[in-house]
């Protein structure tokens, strides 16, 4: 029952054994108010008083300061604070505060903890470019931002294993908005360093002493145990011709076209790369090695960007080699490799990455020699490398959470500042919206350091790009900071031009920023006019039908036998057995899909299959609009990525497997790789950014693993001499996919659907064959909404929609493109006025790319075309040829 209190506050320093609360619900937000949320059930008359109450008598008279200056609204207390000097607000935020609640007796009701965020960002702001620990020859400087610790020492070793009490220890001087900082000899340039933090912790409800390594650590030792005192200039970090490196063309952002790898798949199972660099960056310097080669005849035939999953300091892998454990097979059955790969998780060298503990220091299970600065030179050749193949790089940025926090092992912040750079609800504990805990990117210091890491990856290591993992989680503000800090690198200033570099990531409406303050996150439905690329899941799930769960694995799509081919497949959760509705729903994704080929532009205007001209922005999909950008750089297109099934196996989960009433049953290989190859051409033909999966040219497959992030290598190899696809290798892990095993089993053992070497080498021409083409032409790179719009029409409903067919007519001064997907298993014909012209096919993409294509008819006295079923059909018309 709810009790009427007098509530009297006081804001305590607490120095004895009183029981304290764990939960933090104040949050000294500026320096003029505490904000208290109240416990359940209080009540407060309006005769409230605010107490300060000191009991060391260090800073305010022992007798408590009494001010009727508490308001009481919607369940919070604000408490002011305006009277306190600076040099009070200065001295009380390094000591263990507590607000105390008691009633008109005087006896305490309820106590809290105080976190400072606000207050830190309003006093303690520090905007200079010289955190972390910098040295030039003759001197090394290091600094450290915690305003609310008591004391910070540095501790020095000459190795990275001295024990600690070898150490040279220097006090750090207090200086301006809460930093510390001291000098050092040049001499001691390759040393180890740590700090010693003494600050109070709500974690643990005391005043902590612990060791703590940089948060804007350059350079690490092994697993990260120890900074490092590097010159990111000296001859041990930068290979020669460093400086000199030039970058591969690109005259506009909207050239570009990505493709996704993760470092050990790359090279990890690659014999042609010598043992020792196998998995690690240096694998990318093996210019003969065949994974290099396939890399260089992607970038000739016309891809621009490798795009790398995370490579700065991650936890969830432990950088001594000597330690790992690893299984690549034999095995003697299908469970019997995932049950291995289980038993050796916390050994193997394989994770993703996305569980990042340094953002400053690249990964030291990814270099031949993880200890130190070994590790800032390796990552430097392998840009050089690629760079001088043709390819620019990309790097996954998971800026909006930490492996750990609190003061475990692998945490750094808390230990530092408490609870200051993770997003806090009302109780004062930290969000978990995905793997681990939320940073709060509206936290001034944190969005700092998401500027400064991004414009350090760029400068020092010259990425020519960043995708943002889970980019909702932070604020549109934010995000902009960063575009604009990107854009503004001057390449004589910075070495770097700012304007070549691609900004892209994920937009999904969930996270803890979004759930607060939906109008605030970074979301596809906020991104109008960022000029960041957002993946477009809209055409991947109308392209393949369902989503990326596991639980819609074999429902249909466009390209996968909606309709046309219908799987009857009992697995199916949101394909309906009726063909009307499905004839409707494929007429439905030709619209979604239409609309990302025009690259998503929500002012794009076109007709839809119910014959009406529509904004691209008011059709709908699941319930959402389906278009969002202002120009077409903005839409990331794709059918697959690393999250998620991988077009192979996601076909393979949909294509007929011995459906009823089929003939024949079972859908064959050359039909899957038919519907492969439909499913691939659509992103790679459209407006926007195409972004590829390595390996998805090769029919890559991982045996119907839905989230391989620690599924070891043996699920995530690829091929790169394309003589296997490694299909039907093994059951995907237990610890994600077990309630699957009985849909997989069948088809994981069905020899009919193992792929040919003849079939991968088939799709891998086809692939570059796309690249070609794309590359050939201005018309598949426009991206304002006028070019787009004069441009670009879809003429396959001039007439009468029809399911499963769109037609895409692209014209300049110079060439017509006419730009046919049929996904009908069978042949059909399409008729329209503008099939009297004298086409062809175009010299790129012809019967000796695709077979079929050799069964296309060409009737221009009848206006009309045959093209055969599940193929993408490119025809060409140069203006000199053109009938007036």
């Amino acid at each position: 029952m709810s009790k009427f209190f007098w509530i009297i506050a006081y804001l305590v320093l607490q120095f004895g054994s009183y029981a304290v609360a764990a939960d933090v619900r104040a949050h000294w937000n500026n320096s003029s108010q505490i904000l208290l949320k109240l416990p359940a059930g209080f009540y407060a008359s309006a005769n409230t008083q605010f107490f300060l109450d000191d009991a060391s008598s260090l800073l305010l008279d022992a007798s408590p300061i009494q001010l009727p200056l508490i308001k009481i609204e919607s369940g919070f207390a604000f408490l002011s604070t305006a009277h306190l000097s600076l040099s009070q607000v200065d001295e009380l935020i390094r000591r263990p505060l507590q607000v105390k609640i008691s009633n008109n007796s005087r006896n305490v009701v309820d106590v809290t903890q105080i976190h400072f965020s606000g207050l830190l960002d309003e006093l303690y702001f520090y905007d200079a470019n010289d955190l972390g620990a910098r040295c030039f020859g003759a001197a090394c400087t290091v600094k450290l931002w915690a305003p609310t610790a008591q004391n910070v020492r540095l501790y020095v070793f000459r190795r990275s294993d001295d024990p600690i009490n070898t150490a040279m220890v220097l006090p750090l001087t207090r200086g301006a908005q809460g930093t510390w900082s001291t000098s050092l000899a040049g001499a001691l340039e390759g040393s180890y360093y740590l700090y010693e933090v003494t600050v109070y912790s709500p974690h643990t409800q005391k005043i902590e002493t612990t060791f703590v390594t940089d948060p804007y650590s350059f350079s690490l030792s092994l697993n990260g145990a120890r900074s490092q005192l590097v010159n990111l200039n000296s001859k041990n970090t930068t290979p020669a011709l460093w400086n000199s490196l030039r970058k591969p063309p690109l005259n506009s952002i909207k050239e570009s076209v990505v493709y996704e790898m993760h470092i050990r798949d790359f090279s990890a199972t690659d014999s042609t790369v010598p043992t020792s660099k196998r998995g690690t960056y240096l694998a990318f310097t093996e210019t003969q090695s065949a994974g290099m080669k396939h890399l260089q005849s992607l970038a000739e035939a016309g891809l621009t960007h490798l795009h790398l999953l995370p490579i700065n300091d991650f936890g969830s892998v432990n950088e001594n080699k000597k330690e790992w454990e690893t299984f690549l097979g034999p095995s003697t059955n299908l469970q019997e490799p995932q049950s291995i790969i289980g038993g050796l998780r916390e050994k193997d060298p394989f994770n993703w990455g996305y569980d990042p503990v340094h953002y400053f220091t690249p990964e030291g299970s990814y270099a031949v020699s993880g200890e130190g600065e070994s590790r800032i030179r390796e990552v430097r050749e392998m840009v050089q490398a690629v760079n001088k193949m043709g390819l620019r790089i990309v790097q996954d940025v998971v800026l909006n959470h930490t492996y750990q926090s609190g003061l475990e092992n692998l945490s750094v912040f808390d230990k530092i500042v408490p609870l200051y750079y993770y997003r806090l609800d009302d109780n004062g504990i930290a969000h978990k919206s995905s793997c681990c805990w939320d940073t709060a990117s509206e936290n001034r210091m944190m969005e700092k350091l998401m500027i400064d890491n991004v414009l350090h990856w760029a400068k020092v290591y010259k990425f020519d790009g960043f995708r943002f993992d889970l980019m909702s989680f932070h604020s549109r503000q934010t995000m902009d900071k960063i575009y604009k800090a990107v854009h503004a690198l001057d390449i004589n200033k910075d070495g770097v031009d700012g304007s070549k570099i691609l900004l892209y990531g994920e937009g999904w409406s969930f996270g803890s920023l979004h759930e607060k303050s939906p109008q605030d996150a970074m979301t596809i439905t906020n991104s109008y006019g960022s000029q960041y690329g957002f993946f477009n899941d809209r055409l991947r799930d109308a392209v393949r039908g369902g989503t990326t769960s596991s639980a819609e694995k074999s429902d249909q799509g466009f390209a996968t036998g909606l309709f046309f081919d219908f799987n009857h497949e009992p697995a199916n959760r949101g394909t309906p057995g009726d063909l009307n509705i499905q004839r409707d729903r494929l007429l439905h994704y030709g619209d979604v899909i239409k609309a990302g080929l025009a690259g998503n532009l929500r002012d794009f205007y076109f007709r839809e299959h119910l014959g009406n001209t529509i904004r691209a922005g008011d059709l709908r999909f699941r319930g959402t609009p389906v278009a969002f950008a202002s120009q077409a750089i903005e839409t990331v297109n794709y059918v697959s990525a690393h999250d998620g099934y991988g077009l192979w196996d996601a076909i393979q989960a949909k294509a007929p497997f011995y459906s009823y009433g089929r003939s024949p049953s079972l859908a064959s290989v050359e039909e899957r790789l038919r519907m492969h190859q439909l499913a691939l051409s659509i992103p790679l033909l459209g407006q926007g950014i195409p972004f590829v999966e390595s390996g998805t040219e090769l029919l890559r497959s991982k045996n119907g693993d839905q989230d391989s992030y620690d599924s070891g290598d043996f699920f995530n190899r690829i091929d790169w001499t394309g003589k296997t696809n490694y299909w039907g290798e093994g059951l995907p892990p237990a610890w994600k996919n077990i309630n699957d095993w009985s849909f997989w089993e069948p088809r994981l053992k069905e020899q009919a659907l193992k792929v040919t070497p003849a079939q991968i080498s088939r799709m891998d021409k086809y692939f570059r064959a796309l690249l070609r083409l794309r590359q050939s032409s201005d018309l598949f790179k426009m991206n304002s909404l006028s070019e787009i719009s004069q441009h670009l029409h879809f003429i396959d409903n001039d007439r009468q929609a029809e399911p499963g067919l769109i037609a895409m007519h692209l014209q300049d001064t110079s060439e017509e493109l006419l730009i046919i997907f049929n996904a009908s298993r069978e042949a059909r014909y399409f008729q329209h006025d503008l099939l009297h012209q004298p086409w062809r096919l175009h010299p790129y993409f012809d019967s000796s790319i695709d077979a079929a294509l050799a069964q296309v008819v060409l009737m221009p006295t009848q206006n009309s075309v045959q093209i055969p079923g599940r193929t993408t059909l490119v025809l060409h018309l140069n203006s000199s040829q053109r009938i007036r």
